[in-house]
């Protein structure tokens, strides 16, 4: 890379002047005698000469080997990159990169609020949401689908493990019992097994003819005790359904509340539902379905976001919406909000800051002498050449006050 014009220009001023210097010392050399002031220009010139020399060398010392000599104390900065580094990332550590400049910095700013108030705008929000938007398809390639399908299939499966369902269960029983759904259910019991004995008379009386026949048989009255057991089948299935308090209701009433019980309290049964619940979670098939439900996440969400009318885009910019609005009316909230980024930044600042000395030294200290002396010349060069130039008309101006007192005190 090479030098800025503008560096290049104040070299070219400098070594100039330098050169006009020398150009009229040497005439004023030569024409001593013509007039009285030259030699008050002949002084000026010498000690302009002396100081321009000298700043020079001493701009130049900070780069490289004036001429290319190996003076001791020259190309300094190449010589003392690496502990330049270690200076500069240092003072970036402990000037720039410390938590107390950073908390006084954010210390009384409204953060929040001014983000809300510039995202208030509706067409900022959209601009927002569509950037945001746009982020997703790029997180989505980013993330293995089996691997998500097992981080999220282990997850489940680890806090289903830790979790006691026992009391859920038996809370699930108690609110259908509460409702009588489950008399309910029992009446469809009743009407199903009126049905089939309805429909399965025959195989019925069959079966009662058979296992009777050591009695009855003799007696030809096997028919008719068929009838009489499906007679009975009937008239019970009848009774419970016609009684509301039937005492087969009222065990089912408390074999139902006895088990919601047992679920929510007994060892035994929060071990067999653990079980379950552990087969359930690891079964093949649900894990199948997890997959599916998985990819087709994946594909609705591509489909909605390249699409003009996406609905994730519309919810996120109603979202920021909202959320702006109520940061702007809510004061209280907003402080909220700034201190908490106010800890965030202030805790990441001083968990990284001894990394970013680090980060600034190893970056200079991987720099070839070439590159380090290259920028900094830079970023500093055109600065170093007025040194140069000052020197000149300072040594210039000190040369002819010497000589204009050892004139006039001579």
């Amino acid at each position: 890379m090479e030098p800025s014009l503008p560096n290049k220009r104040m070299q070219r001023l400098a070594t100039g002047m330098l050169i006009t210097m020398l150009v009229i010392l040497v005439l004023a050399n030569v024409y001593l005698s013509a007039h009285p002031l030259v030699g008050y220009l002949r002084a000026f010139a010498e000690a302009a000469v002396v100081g321009a020399l000298a700043d020079w060398f001493a701009v130049t010392a900070l780069f490289r080997q004036p001429l290319g000599l190996p003076i001791p104390h020259t190309a300094i900065i190449p010589r003392n990159k690496e502990r330049i580094g270690q200076s500069l990332g240092r003072f970036v550590e402990q000037n720039f990169a410390s938590p107390e400049v950073v908390s006084a910095k954010l210390k009384g700013v409204d953060l929040s609020g001014k983000l809300a108030q510039w995202l208030s705008e509706p067409e900022r929000a959209e601009v927002f949401a569509d950037r945001v938007t746009s982020l997703i398809p790029q997180l989505l390639d980013s993330v293995d689908g089996h691997q998500m399908q097992h981080f999220v299939s282990d997850s489940v499966s680890k806090r289903a493990q830790g979790i006691n369902l026992g009391p859920l269960l038996a809370e699930v029983i108690a609110m259908l019992t509460a409702e009588k759904r489950h008399q309910v259910l029992l009446d469809k019991w009743l009407r199903a097994a009126d049905e089939y004995v309805s429909d399965n008379e025959p195989r019925i009386r069959q079966r009662v003819r058979e296992n009777t026949a050591w009695l009855w048989q003799r007696l030809a009255m096997d028919d008719k005790v068929a009838d009489s057991v499906v007679a009975v089948l009937r008239e019970i299935v009848a009774e419970i359904a016609r009684d509301p308090v039937h005492p087969l209701r009222l065990r089912l009433d408390e074999v139902i509340g006895k088990l919601a019980t047992d679920i929510a309290t007994s060892p035994e049964y929060r071990e067999q539902i653990a079980v379950h619940t552990r087969k359930l979670l690891d079964h093949p098939a649900l894990r199948d379905y997890a997959a599916d439900v998985w990819h087709d996440v994946l594909r609705s969400m591509r489909e909605d976001i390249s699409s003009p009318d996406s609905h994730i885009k519309a919810w996120l910019t109603e979202a920021t919406q909202a959320a702006t609005h109520a940061l702007l009316r809510n004061e209280q909230l907003r402080w909220r909000l700034n201190d908490w980024i106010h800890n965030v930044a202030v805790e990441v600042v001083q968990a990284h800051q001894r990394d970013v000395g680090l980060l600034i030294a190893d970056t200079v200290r991987d720099w070839d002498t070439a590159t380090i002396t290259r920028r900094i010349e830079q970023q500093v060069g055109e600065d170093l050449q007025y040194i140069r130039i000052n020197g000149t008309l300072i040594g210039g101006l000190v040369g002819l006050a010497i000589y204009v007192l050892s004139r006039a005190f001579g």
